[in-house]
Protein backbone atom coordinates (compact mmCIF):
# COMPACT_ATOMS: atom_id res chain seq x y z
CA UNK A 1 0.00 0.00 0.00
CA UNK A 2 2.99 2.32 1.04
CA UNK A 3 4.09 2.14 -3.17
CA UNK A 4 0.97 2.91 -4.28
CA UNK A 5 0.41 5.76 -2.22
CA UNK A 6 4.51 7.05 -2.60
CA UNK A 7 4.72 5.78 -6.28
CA UNK A 8 1.34 6.32 -8.39
CA UNK A 9 2.59 7.35 -11.22
CA UNK A 10 5.19 4.87 -11.53
CA UNK A 11 2.78 2.10 -10.95
CA UNK A 12 0.73 3.46 -13.68
CA UNK A 13 3.45 3.66 -16.25
CA UNK A 14 5.10 0.21 -15.55
CA UNK A 15 1.30 -0.99 -16.55
CA UNK A 16 1.37 0.78 -19.35
CA UNK A 17 3.90 -1.67 -20.80
CA UNK A 18 3.42 -5.15 -19.05
CA UNK A 19 -0.24 -5.08 -19.03
CA UNK A 20 -1.52 -1.93 -20.92
CA UNK A 21 -5.24 -2.11 -20.00
CA UNK A 22 -4.43 -1.79 -16.18
CA UNK A 23 -2.02 0.73 -17.03
CA UNK A 24 -4.54 2.95 -18.98
CA UNK A 25 -7.34 2.24 -16.15
CA UNK A 26 -4.94 2.95 -13.47
CA UNK A 27 -4.31 6.00 -14.55
CA UNK A 28 -7.21 7.12 -15.89
CA UNK A 29 -8.51 6.60 -12.39
CA UNK A 30 -6.30 9.16 -11.33
CA UNK A 31 -7.10 11.37 -13.63
CA UNK A 32 -10.81 11.38 -12.29
CA UNK A 33 -9.00 11.79 -8.55
CA UNK A 34 -7.74 15.24 -10.30
CA UNK A 35 -11.34 16.60 -11.31
CA UNK A 36 -13.12 15.70 -8.34
CA UNK A 37 -10.13 17.07 -6.60
CA UNK A 38 -10.04 20.42 -8.45
CA UNK A 39 -14.11 20.50 -8.01
CA UNK A 40 -14.29 19.85 -4.37
CA UNK A 41 -11.49 22.89 -3.91
CA UNK A 42 -13.25 24.66 -6.44
CA UNK A 43 -9.74 24.94 -8.13
CA UNK A 44 -9.73 26.99 -11.20
CA UNK A 45 -8.38 25.42 -14.29
CA UNK A 46 -4.69 25.72 -15.93
CA UNK A 47 -4.07 28.25 -18.59
CA UNK A 48 -1.28 26.58 -20.13
CA UNK A 49 -1.72 25.63 -23.86
CA UNK A 50 -2.17 22.46 -23.14
CA UNK A 51 -4.80 22.20 -20.82
CA UNK A 52 -6.68 25.12 -23.41
CA UNK A 53 -6.04 22.83 -26.46
CA UNK A 54 -7.99 20.13 -24.47
CA UNK A 55 -10.71 22.47 -23.76
CA UNK A 56 -11.13 23.49 -27.24
CA UNK A 57 -11.64 19.93 -28.41
CA UNK A 58 -14.08 19.19 -25.97
CA UNK A 59 -16.21 22.07 -27.26
CA UNK A 60 -15.67 20.78 -30.36
CA UNK A 61 -16.58 17.88 -30.32
CA UNK A 62 -20.02 19.27 -28.12
CA UNK A 63 -20.35 21.07 -31.14
CA UNK A 64 -20.33 18.37 -33.62
CA UNK A 65 -22.84 16.54 -31.64
CA UNK A 66 -25.40 18.79 -31.76
CA UNK A 67 -24.89 19.83 -35.06
CA UNK A 68 -25.16 16.35 -36.49
CA UNK A 69 -27.51 15.03 -34.12
CA UNK A 70 -25.29 12.34 -32.54
CA UNK A 71 -25.25 11.58 -29.10
CA UNK A 72 -22.46 9.22 -29.33
CA UNK A 73 -19.71 11.71 -30.25
CA UNK A 74 -20.37 13.10 -26.84
CA UNK A 75 -18.21 9.63 -25.90
CA UNK A 76 -15.37 11.71 -27.97
CA UNK A 77 -16.40 14.60 -25.16
CA UNK A 78 -15.51 12.26 -22.13
CA UNK A 79 -12.70 10.66 -23.61
CA UNK A 80 -11.05 14.33 -23.92
CA UNK A 81 -11.84 15.21 -20.55
CA UNK A 82 -10.73 11.73 -19.44
CA UNK A 83 -6.90 13.12 -20.65
CA UNK A 84 -6.93 16.27 -19.54
CA UNK A 85 -7.96 14.99 -16.06
CA UNK A 86 -5.08 12.78 -16.51
CA UNK A 87 -2.72 15.62 -17.85
CA UNK A 88 -3.61 17.91 -15.03
CA UNK A 89 -2.49 15.00 -12.42
CA UNK A 90 0.82 14.66 -14.57
CA UNK A 91 1.22 18.60 -14.16
CA UNK A 92 -0.13 18.96 -10.23
CA UNK A 93 1.90 15.79 -9.44
CA UNK A 94 5.13 15.76 -10.88
CA UNK A 95 7.06 14.91 -7.41
CA UNK A 96 5.49 11.21 -7.59
CA UNK A 97 7.28 10.48 -10.65
CA UNK A 98 11.19 11.96 -11.43
CA UNK A 99 11.62 13.18 -15.17
CA UNK A 100 14.29 10.92 -15.07
CA UNK A 101 12.53 8.04 -13.66
CA UNK A 102 9.86 8.57 -16.70
CA UNK A 103 13.18 9.04 -18.87
CA UNK A 104 14.17 5.10 -17.60
CA UNK A 105 11.05 3.39 -17.99
CA UNK A 106 10.52 4.69 -20.48
CA UNK A 107 13.76 3.01 -21.93
CA UNK A 108 13.34 -0.47 -20.16
CA UNK A 109 9.64 -0.59 -21.51
CA UNK A 110 11.31 -0.02 -25.08
CA UNK A 111 13.57 -3.36 -23.96
CA UNK A 112 10.57 -5.08 -22.97
CA UNK A 113 8.57 -4.10 -25.76
CA UNK A 114 11.61 -6.21 -27.92
CA UNK A 115 12.07 -8.43 -25.31
CA UNK A 116 8.23 -9.48 -24.65
CA UNK A 117 7.59 -9.96 -28.17
CA UNK A 118 10.00 -12.74 -28.82
CA UNK A 119 9.02 -14.22 -25.51
CA UNK A 120 4.72 -13.77 -26.53
CA UNK A 121 5.46 -15.43 -29.86
CA UNK A 122 5.80 -19.22 -28.25
CA UNK A 123 2.01 -18.95 -27.09
CA UNK A 124 -0.91 -19.80 -29.04
CA UNK A 125 -3.64 -16.77 -28.64
CA UNK A 126 -5.91 -18.57 -30.97
CA UNK A 127 -7.92 -19.80 -28.39
CA UNK A 128 -10.59 -17.67 -26.40
CA UNK A 129 -8.28 -17.68 -23.76
CA UNK A 130 -5.29 -17.07 -25.21
CA UNK A 131 -6.60 -14.10 -27.20
CA UNK A 132 -7.80 -12.93 -23.72
CA UNK A 133 -4.14 -13.41 -22.17
CA UNK A 134 -2.95 -11.10 -25.43
CA UNK A 135 -5.75 -8.59 -25.08
CA UNK A 136 -4.25 -7.99 -21.14
CA UNK A 137 -0.67 -8.22 -22.55
CA UNK A 138 -1.20 -5.73 -25.49
CA UNK A 139 -0.12 -8.58 -27.46
CA UNK A 140 -3.38 -8.70 -29.71
CA UNK A 141 -2.12 -7.25 -33.21
CA UNK A 142 -5.10 -4.55 -33.97
CA UNK A 143 -5.24 -2.90 -37.22
CA UNK A 144 -2.95 -5.54 -38.42
CA UNK A 145 -3.88 -8.70 -40.85
CA UNK A 146 0.03 -9.84 -40.80
CA UNK A 147 2.47 -11.42 -38.00
CA UNK A 148 5.76 -10.49 -38.87
CA UNK A 149 6.59 -7.13 -37.22
CA UNK A 150 7.58 -6.33 -34.08
CA UNK A 151 4.41 -5.23 -31.94
CA UNK A 152 5.37 -6.24 -28.74
CA UNK A 153 2.62 -5.40 -25.69
CA UNK A 154 1.73 -2.10 -28.24
CA UNK A 155 -1.18 -3.83 -29.90
CA UNK A 156 -0.05 -2.69 -33.35
CA UNK A 157 4.04 -2.25 -34.73
CA UNK A 158 3.39 1.57 -35.13
CA UNK A 159 2.58 2.83 -31.78
CA UNK A 160 5.42 -0.03 -30.70
CA UNK A 161 7.77 2.10 -32.88
CA UNK A 162 6.64 5.24 -31.64
CA UNK A 163 7.41 4.12 -28.36
CA UNK A 164 10.95 2.89 -29.28
CA UNK A 165 11.91 5.60 -30.85
CA UNK A 166 11.24 7.78 -27.74
CA UNK A 167 12.87 5.47 -26.27
CA UNK A 168 15.61 5.68 -28.25
CA UNK A 169 15.59 9.67 -27.64
CA UNK A 170 15.90 9.41 -24.27
CA UNK A 171 18.59 6.54 -24.34
CA UNK A 172 21.09 9.07 -26.60
CA UNK A 173 20.64 11.56 -24.34
CA UNK A 174 21.49 9.40 -20.87
CA UNK A 175 24.28 8.59 -23.00
CA UNK A 176 25.20 11.57 -24.14
CA UNK A 177 25.38 12.77 -20.42
CA UNK A 178 27.78 10.16 -19.61
CA UNK A 179 30.03 10.64 -22.02
CA UNK A 180 30.46 14.60 -21.05
CA UNK A 181 30.43 13.55 -17.22
CA UNK A 182 33.01 10.53 -17.74
CA UNK A 183 30.22 8.31 -16.16
CA UNK A 184 31.94 5.10 -17.66
CA UNK A 185 29.39 2.35 -16.63
CA UNK A 186 26.76 4.15 -17.60
CA UNK A 187 28.11 4.89 -21.04
CA UNK A 188 28.68 1.17 -21.49
CA UNK A 189 25.65 0.65 -20.28
CA UNK A 190 23.89 2.82 -22.80
CA UNK A 191 25.72 1.20 -25.43
CA UNK A 192 24.54 -2.23 -24.83
CA UNK A 193 21.09 -0.94 -24.73
CA UNK A 194 21.39 0.67 -28.53
CA UNK A 195 21.31 -2.41 -30.48
CA UNK A 196 18.22 -3.59 -28.79
CA UNK A 197 16.29 -0.94 -29.65
CA UNK A 198 17.83 -0.03 -32.75
CA UNK A 199 17.25 -3.88 -34.10
CA UNK A 200 13.70 -3.10 -32.50
CA UNK A 201 12.60 0.19 -34.43
CA UNK A 202 14.21 -2.20 -37.21
CA UNK A 203 12.07 -5.17 -36.54
CA UNK A 204 8.46 -2.83 -36.38
CA UNK A 205 9.15 -2.49 -40.11
CA UNK A 206 8.13 0.99 -39.98
CA UNK A 207 9.95 3.29 -42.53
CA UNK A 208 9.26 5.95 -40.45
CA UNK A 209 10.42 5.27 -37.61
CA UNK A 210 14.12 3.92 -39.81
CA UNK A 211 14.55 7.46 -40.85
CA UNK A 212 13.74 8.98 -37.18
CA UNK A 213 16.37 6.30 -36.21
CA UNK A 214 18.99 7.97 -38.36
CA UNK A 215 18.17 11.42 -37.73
CA UNK A 216 18.40 10.85 -34.00
CA UNK A 217 21.83 9.20 -34.36
CA UNK A 218 23.16 12.02 -36.28
CA UNK A 219 21.67 14.49 -33.94
CA UNK A 220 23.63 13.10 -31.35
CA UNK A 221 27.17 13.31 -33.28
CA UNK A 222 25.74 16.74 -33.76
CA UNK A 223 25.75 17.50 -29.84
CA UNK A 224 28.98 15.09 -29.30
CA UNK A 225 31.53 16.02 -32.32
CA UNK A 226 30.89 18.54 -35.08
CA UNK A 227 33.48 16.92 -37.41
CA UNK A 228 32.29 13.77 -35.96
CA UNK A 229 28.78 14.63 -37.04
CA UNK A 230 29.91 16.04 -40.46
CA UNK A 231 31.87 13.08 -41.66
CA UNK A 232 28.94 10.58 -40.75
CA UNK A 233 26.55 12.89 -42.56
CA UNK A 234 28.72 12.48 -45.92
CA UNK A 235 28.65 9.13 -45.70
CA UNK A 236 25.19 8.60 -45.27
CA UNK A 237 24.23 10.78 -47.97
CA UNK A 238 27.40 9.07 -50.09
CA UNK A 239 25.06 5.12 -49.24
CA UNK A 240 21.92 7.12 -49.54
CA UNK A 241 20.39 4.22 -52.49
CA UNK A 242 21.79 1.69 -50.19
CA UNK A 243 20.17 2.66 -47.02
CA UNK A 244 17.00 3.37 -49.11
CA UNK A 245 17.31 -0.78 -49.70
CA UNK A 246 18.30 -1.99 -46.37
CA UNK A 247 15.07 0.44 -45.47
CA UNK A 248 11.99 -2.37 -44.16
CA UNK A 249 9.56 -2.70 -46.43
CA UNK A 250 11.59 -0.84 -48.94
CA UNK A 251 10.17 -3.14 -52.28
CA UNK A 252 6.77 -1.60 -51.81
CA UNK A 253 6.68 2.04 -50.43
CA UNK A 254 5.59 3.40 -53.73
CA UNK A 255 2.23 1.56 -53.49
CA UNK A 256 2.09 2.16 -49.29
CA UNK A 257 2.71 5.91 -50.09
CA UNK A 258 -0.07 5.49 -53.01
CA UNK A 259 -2.53 3.91 -50.43
CA UNK A 260 -1.31 6.65 -47.67
CA UNK A 261 -1.94 9.53 -50.08
CA UNK A 262 -5.38 8.49 -50.76
CA UNK A 263 -6.19 8.45 -47.15
CA UNK A 264 -4.60 12.12 -47.16
CA UNK A 265 -6.79 13.15 -49.72
CA UNK A 266 -10.12 11.80 -48.39
CA UNK A 267 -9.34 13.10 -45.09
CA UNK A 268 -9.35 16.78 -46.68
CA UNK A 269 -12.31 15.91 -47.88
CA UNK A 270 -14.39 15.29 -44.52
CA UNK A 271 -12.97 18.46 -43.09
CA UNK A 272 -14.17 20.33 -45.78
CA UNK A 273 -17.34 19.07 -45.23
CA UNK A 274 -17.56 19.63 -41.65
CA UNK A 275 -14.60 22.21 -41.40
CA UNK A 276 -16.05 24.20 -37.60
CA UNK A 277 -16.27 21.13 -35.35
CA UNK A 278 -14.77 17.99 -36.77
CA UNK A 279 -15.96 14.87 -37.32
CA UNK A 280 -14.89 14.13 -33.45
CA UNK A 281 -12.60 10.89 -32.87
CA UNK A 282 -15.46 8.82 -32.19
CA UNK A 283 -17.38 9.79 -35.58
CA UNK A 284 -14.52 10.36 -38.28
CA UNK A 285 -14.55 6.20 -39.45
CA UNK A 286 -17.93 6.36 -40.05
CA UNK A 287 -17.65 9.72 -42.19
CA UNK A 288 -15.12 7.67 -43.99
CA UNK A 289 -17.03 5.29 -44.84
CA UNK A 290 -20.14 7.02 -45.88
CA UNK A 291 -17.83 8.55 -48.37
CA UNK A 292 -15.32 5.76 -49.72
CA UNK A 293 -16.69 2.76 -48.59
CA UNK A 294 -13.83 1.69 -46.93
CA UNK A 295 -13.14 1.85 -42.68
CA UNK A 296 -10.17 4.16 -41.80
CA UNK A 297 -9.88 4.03 -37.73
CA UNK A 298 -7.82 7.92 -38.63
CA UNK A 299 -6.29 10.43 -40.65
CA UNK A 300 -2.82 8.46 -40.85
CA UNK A 301 -1.41 12.10 -40.34
CA UNK A 302 -1.38 14.52 -36.96
CA UNK A 303 -1.95 17.28 -37.97
CA UNK A 304 -5.11 15.99 -40.77
CA UNK A 305 -6.43 13.89 -37.46
CA UNK A 306 -6.58 17.05 -35.44
CA UNK A 307 -8.42 19.14 -37.99
CA UNK A 308 -10.56 16.48 -38.86
CA UNK A 309 -11.54 15.30 -35.97
CA UNK A 310 -11.71 18.56 -33.70
CA UNK A 311 -12.16 21.54 -36.75
CA UNK A 312 -10.24 24.52 -38.25
CA UNK A 313 -10.22 26.48 -34.42
CA UNK A 314 -8.57 23.66 -32.56
CA UNK A 315 -6.29 22.99 -35.77
CA UNK A 316 -5.00 26.45 -36.05
CA UNK A 317 -4.62 26.58 -32.14
CA UNK A 318 -2.09 23.07 -32.64
CA UNK A 319 -0.54 24.62 -35.07
CA UNK A 320 0.27 27.89 -32.91
CA UNK A 321 1.64 25.66 -29.78
CA UNK A 322 3.61 23.75 -32.22
CA UNK A 323 5.16 26.78 -33.61
CA UNK A 324 5.62 28.59 -30.12
CA UNK A 325 7.16 25.44 -28.68
CA UNK A 326 9.47 25.33 -31.32
CA UNK A 327 10.60 29.16 -30.44
CA UNK A 328 10.63 28.52 -27.08
CA UNK A 329 12.60 25.02 -27.11
CA UNK A 330 15.41 27.09 -29.69
CA UNK A 331 15.48 29.83 -26.73
CA UNK A 332 16.45 27.50 -24.27
CA UNK A 333 19.22 25.80 -26.34
CA UNK A 334 20.34 29.51 -26.23
CA UNK A 335 19.51 30.76 -22.91
CA UNK A 336 19.58 27.35 -20.20
CA UNK A 337 23.56 26.99 -20.59
CA UNK A 338 23.08 25.32 -16.75
CA UNK A 339 20.71 22.27 -17.40
CA UNK A 340 21.88 20.98 -20.54
CA UNK A 341 20.34 17.16 -19.49
CA UNK A 342 16.79 19.03 -19.62
CA UNK A 343 17.26 20.96 -22.96
CA UNK A 344 18.88 18.04 -24.68
CA UNK A 345 15.93 15.74 -23.10
CA UNK A 346 13.37 17.77 -25.32
CA UNK A 347 15.39 18.48 -27.81
CA UNK A 348 15.70 14.59 -28.51
CA UNK A 349 12.13 13.90 -27.59
CA UNK A 350 9.34 16.63 -28.69
CA UNK A 351 10.79 17.09 -32.59
CA UNK A 352 9.67 12.91 -32.61
CA UNK A 353 6.17 13.68 -32.25
CA UNK A 354 5.91 15.92 -35.19
CA UNK A 355 8.33 13.68 -37.49
CA UNK A 356 6.21 10.56 -36.55
CA UNK A 357 3.30 12.27 -36.95
CA UNK A 358 3.49 13.23 -40.41
CA UNK A 359 3.09 9.76 -41.19
CA UNK A 360 0.89 8.28 -38.71
CA UNK A 361 -1.27 8.99 -36.15
CA UNK A 362 0.11 6.60 -32.97
CA UNK A 363 -1.13 9.42 -30.55
CA UNK A 364 -4.77 7.73 -31.41
CA UNK A 365 -3.37 4.97 -29.50
CA UNK A 366 -3.92 5.85 -25.61
CA UNK A 367 -1.23 3.87 -24.19
CA UNK A 368 1.35 6.23 -26.26
CA UNK A 369 -0.98 9.29 -25.52
CA UNK A 370 -0.83 8.45 -21.92
CA UNK A 371 3.17 8.16 -22.44
CA UNK A 372 4.00 11.10 -24.14
CA UNK A 373 1.12 13.68 -22.32
CA UNK A 374 3.29 13.09 -19.02
CA UNK A 375 6.73 13.94 -21.60
CA UNK A 376 4.43 17.23 -22.42
CA UNK A 377 3.31 17.93 -19.15
CA UNK A 378 6.97 18.45 -17.81
CA UNK A 379 8.21 20.45 -20.94
CA UNK A 380 4.97 22.43 -19.63
CA UNK A 381 6.04 22.81 -16.28
CA UNK A 382 10.21 23.29 -17.98
CA UNK A 383 8.98 26.49 -19.92
CA UNK A 384 7.09 27.96 -17.09
CA UNK A 385 9.66 27.87 -14.85
CA UNK A 386 12.16 29.34 -17.74
CA UNK A 387 9.61 32.04 -18.31
CA UNK A 388 9.53 33.06 -14.39
CA UNK A 389 13.54 32.93 -14.31
CA UNK A 390 13.75 35.41 -17.47
CA UNK A 391 11.35 37.86 -16.02
CA UNK A 392 13.13 37.95 -12.43
CA UNK A 393 16.18 38.05 -14.48
CA UNK A 394 15.49 41.19 -16.45
CA UNK A 395 13.30 42.95 -13.77
CA UNK A 396 16.49 42.66 -11.12
CA UNK A 397 19.08 43.71 -13.98
CA UNK A 398 16.74 46.87 -14.62
CA UNK A 399 16.59 47.59 -11.26
CA UNK A 400 20.48 47.01 -10.39
CA UNK A 401 21.14 49.05 -13.75
CA UNK A 402 19.67 51.80 -11.86
CA UNK A 403 20.69 51.38 -8.50
CA UNK A 404 24.57 51.11 -9.85
CA UNK A 405 24.13 53.77 -12.41
CA UNK A 406 25.59 51.52 -15.35
CA UNK A 407 27.88 49.66 -12.93
CA UNK A 408 28.57 46.28 -13.15
CA UNK A 409 26.76 43.61 -10.98
CA UNK A 410 28.60 42.70 -7.77
CA UNK A 411 29.08 39.44 -6.75
CA UNK A 412 26.53 39.02 -4.55
CA UNK A 413 24.07 40.16 -6.76
CA UNK A 414 24.57 37.43 -9.25
CA UNK A 415 24.88 34.64 -6.26
CA UNK A 416 21.30 36.10 -5.54
CA UNK A 417 20.00 35.41 -9.11
CA UNK A 418 21.87 32.13 -9.73
CA UNK A 419 19.84 31.46 -6.18
CA UNK A 420 16.64 31.49 -8.15
CA UNK A 421 17.18 28.54 -10.41
CA UNK A 422 17.92 26.66 -7.64
CA UNK A 423 14.80 27.48 -5.57
CA UNK A 424 12.16 26.88 -8.78
CA UNK A 425 10.22 23.46 -7.60
CA UNK A 426 12.15 20.89 -9.95
CA UNK A 427 16.08 22.32 -9.42
CA UNK A 428 15.34 22.36 -5.68
CA UNK A 429 14.15 18.77 -5.77
CA UNK A 430 13.15 16.08 -7.86
CA UNK A 431 14.52 15.71 -11.27
CA UNK A 432 16.72 18.30 -12.08
CA UNK A 433 18.17 18.38 -8.72
CA UNK A 434 21.14 16.34 -10.03
CA UNK A 435 21.04 17.97 -13.27
CA UNK A 436 22.10 21.23 -12.87
CA UNK A 437 25.49 20.40 -13.81
CA UNK A 438 26.63 21.92 -17.40
CA UNK A 439 27.80 19.05 -19.64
Amino acid sequence: MKIIKNQPLMIGFILLYVLPPLGMAWLAALGVMEWTDMIKKRRSLPRDSISILFMLMALASVGAALINFQIIYLLSTLMILAYMGVYLYYLHHHEFLQIRQYVWITIFGGGYLYLSDKLFHFFSSHSLLGQGVSLMTGHLLLGFTKHNRLYGSAYNPNYACYLLILALAFLLVELLRAIRRKNYKMGAFCLALLPIIGLAIYDTGSRAGFIIMLLLQLLFLAKLDKRLFFAVAGVIALLSPFIFKFMPRSDNTSSSLGDRMSIWKNSIRIFFEQPLFGTTPVGFSSQYFKLTGHTVSHAHDLFLSIFDSSGVVVGLFFIAIMLFSGYSLFQCLRSDKKNRYSVNLFLFSLPTIIAYGIMDFTLSSPQVLLIVLALVAYWIRYTSQMRVFTNFRGFHRKFTTIRYSGGQIDQKEQKREAGLIRSLPDHSQGPYASEKERF
